[in-house]
């Protein structure tokens, strides 16, 4: 079959066997298609438009690739997903050991990829960007991704993060005139790293959550296909505990006090430093602070709706980009659940007050019950873990010091909206101070300093991982945090 594809102003021709997953297809030539929910005609993200040609479930001219089989010649125009990660970092002091040459420090999250080019000798960041994780046509969250790789697309996830890892050396070479990396330092949650080694995930998705190695791991570049003398994966604590936190506990330094770093994306991972230990656990939030199973949700990309106000009774929001709003990311989805609480919208159990089941931000962008849902079940989960994690250690709210929240969320998070809804205990709201992305910055740190590596390789030995799954305690809180309470409003 003959496939013409049009993405923004280009189109190309590929031979395509009949019978085959448009989706598939499609993912396989290297189109960045969003399918958030692993490709199960759930999330409607995958959607392309049929010009010719005729495909099974096609609707008003487009088709969810996710379930569309190719039966015939057809062109088909697609709507690529693209945008950056956070790269912010807080301002620290980064000591070397003075090599010559140039390092890349990368965090894989599992929606955003980061880099930082550094100056080995100096410590100086000398540039860094950030882009969307194309594994996100395979599944918004971990666990859509181990089901990817159990269906045999290990391989092409692994190709997925190299490529764009190769991207970004080619274009640091380029403006920086260098010819090989001396380091790449990757830090990432355990998923994420095992993906980026080409390691079967299969016993992280399985009780008891097993995974093929948390220890650094050291490699030539070339055995990646890498322009990069060497490549130092930083260590994990448990399978579901990365090293992007227990790097991100180094350099925020957690253990100069009674401080908790919380690290909210897809998962909810935190590193609580008490009582001269580490406590750390992680919470199945779910994609839903990605924008991922909302319906108008997306990440923090152009177009993103992120923050949301009322203002002389009008719905005022701001946009990502300055253009159209196209849909709400996940800093824009707390304020307006804050607002639809505020408002009486949705009541305390986040039921419609109205029976209107929707409620619109702009013309096109709305939240839904099923989104309310899914809110309520990521926020619960996240406050719940922080309050067990507390209680575990023995740490009364009021002897906490410090809640470091990191990632894209925190950072552009407002955090009376965030308290408001129950993201945060209420009794931390004096507490939380946004700290970026502190997993590239852990990771420059290791990049510059092996004494670094040797301190995170510490911090994953020591914490105690508590497993949350197990705790009668977190599902009591996590029942109790479901609704909305009289302090929400």
């Amino acid at each position: 079959m003959l496939i013409k594809v049009l993405s923004g102003s280009k189109i190309k021709e590929y031979d395509c066997g009949k019978g085959e997953n448009l989706l598939s297809f499609l993912q396989g030539k290297g189109y960045a298609i969003a399918a958030r929910c692993g490709g199960n005609g759930k999330c409607g993200k995958c959607r392309v438009r049929v010009i010719e040609g005729t495909f099974e479930g096609e609707k008003d001219g487009y088709v969810l690739s996710c379930l569309a089989n190719v039966e015939g010649d057809a062109f088909v125009e697609v709507f690529e997903t693209e945008g950056g990660g956070l790269t912010y970092t807080a301002p620290t002091r980064t000591e070397t050991d003075g090599e010559e040459g140039y390092g890349v420090a990368l965090d894989i999250g599992t929606t955003t990829l980061a880099f930082s080019l550094t100056d080995l000798k100096s410590g100086r960041e000398l540039d860094k960007f950030g882009t969307l994780n194309r594994q996100g046509a395979y599944g918004a969250d971990v666990l859509s991704r181990i089901a990817a790789a159990d269906e045999g697309k290990g391989k092409q996830m692994q190709e997925c993060v190299l490529a764009q890892t190769r991207e970004a050396i080619a274009r640091f070479a380029e403006k920086f005139a260098f010819k090989k990396l001396k380091r790449l330092a990757v830090c990432g949650n355990t998923t994420m790293l095992h993906l980026f080694l080409g390691k079967d995930v299969h016993g992280i998705g399985q009780y008891p959550f097993r995974a093929e190695f948390l220890d650094t791991v050291h490699l030539s570049g070339e055995e990646l296909g890498l322009s990069a003398e060497e490549v130092v994966v930083l260590p994990s604590t448990s399978a579901y505990f990365g090293s992007d936190v227990v790097v991100g506990a180094l350099t925020s330094r957690v253990e100069e006090g009674v401080n908790l770093l919380a690290d909210i994306g897809t998962n909810g991972e935190m590193i609580l430093h008490a009582h001269g230990k580490l406590y750390a656990t992680s919470t199945a939030a779910g994609p839903c602070f990605e924008g991922a199973n909302i319906e108008c949700g997306t990440g923090g990309v152009a177009g993103a709706i992120d923050s949301v106000r009322e203002r002389d009774g009008k719905i005022v929001c701001t946009v990502i980009g300055g253009g159209e709003a196209t849909g709400i990311c996940g800093a824009g989805l707390v304020d307006a659940i804050a607002l639809m609480v505020r408002k009486g919208i949705v009541d305390e159990t986040g039921a419609f007050t109205d029976g209107t089941n929707k409620f619109y931000i702009s013309d096109k962008v709305y939240i839904s019950q099923a989104d309310v849902r899914a809110f309520q079940l990521a926020k619960s989960a996240i406050c719940a873990g922080i309050s067990v994690l507390l209680s575990t250690a023995g740490v009364p709210y009021d002897a906490l010091k410090k809640l470091y929240v990191a990632g894209g969320l925190g950072f552009y998070l407002d955090k009376k909206n965030a308290v408001g809804v129950g993201l945060f205990p209420a009794a931390l709201a004096g507490k939380i101070e946004a700290v970026g992305n502190t997993a590239l910055a852990g990771a420059r740190e290791c990049l510059c300093r092996k004494e670094s590596i040797k301190a995170a390789e510490r911090i994953a030995r020591e914490a105690e991982y508590i497993d949350l799954s197990a705790s009668p305690e977190f599902m009591d809180a996590y029942i109790e945090n479901m609704n909305f309470g009289e302090e929400n409003a």
